[in-house]
């Protein structure tokens, strides 16, 4: 049987519990304390209460058999956490991001897929709004992909799709315009509303996105 181990209790992790245990996982719990153990009432998991630092404690959850360990609780424990867990050969590590200021670079060098909150909300927000936005398509310890709607007042507007992806040391393949697909090449210009794709190195991509929308 696949094994889970999930740190920190609240609503999003009591769910995301219950999709793993319907899906064959043996899911264990860390919870930071006896009330939140409390919140993982009715969930078919054994949950453990300590601090999640604690590599004791961690190796007692069963860490070491775990195929993934999921992080929900503050951005500085999940960190810690991740370390722990990528220290230890865990293959698949995930962790909820609070401020990913100063946090996603850190999570995602370690290999691990960081989520975004307020990303996460606000790209459904965008999505049934039909608003410009951002979305990740795909992360891993070394590489992005982002999917891009550039906005009106993004500074890029009129300046050619090449050399903005040699400035920012990323490929931009093609862009979407309208109904059109089109690959890239010299000469092509960024306009307002286009979607564009970039693909390249993590630090190098998260960069270049915060700028280009």
């Amino acid at each position: 049987m696949r094994k889970a181990l999930l740190v920190g209790v609240n609503d999003i992790s009591v769910m995301v519990a219950r999709l793993l245990v319907s899906n064959g996982y043996d899911v264990k719990i860390i919870a930071r304390n006896e009330d939140e153990a409390g919140l993982s009432k009715g969930v078919p998991a054994y949950v453990y209460v300590g601090d999640p630092r604690d590599e004791a404690l961690l190796k007692k959850a069963g860490i070491d058999e775990s195929e993934v360990v999921m992080l929900f609780m503050d951005d500085e424990t999940n960190l810690n956490v991740a370390r722990i867990a990528k220290s230890r050969g865990v293959p698949t590590i995930i962790s909820l991001v609070s401020d990913k200021e100063r946090y996603l670079d850190s999570l995602i060098e370690l290999g691990v897929y960081a989520i975004p909150i307020v990303d996460a909300v606000l790209s459904k927000i965008a999505h049934y709004l039909r608003l410009p936005f951002k979305q990740m398509l795909y992360s891993d310890d070394k590489v992005q992909a982002y999917y891009v709607v550039i906005s009106s007042e993004s500074p890029y507007i009129n300046q050619e799709v090449m050399d903005v992806a040699r400035r920012c040391s990323v490929a931009i393949p093609l862009v979407i315009r309208g109904d059109d697909v089109i690959i890239s090449h010299e000469g092509l210009k960024i306009e307002a509303g286009d979607k564009l794709l970039i693909v390249g190195a993590s630090d190098s991509v998260v960069k270049c996105v915060e700028k280009i929308y």
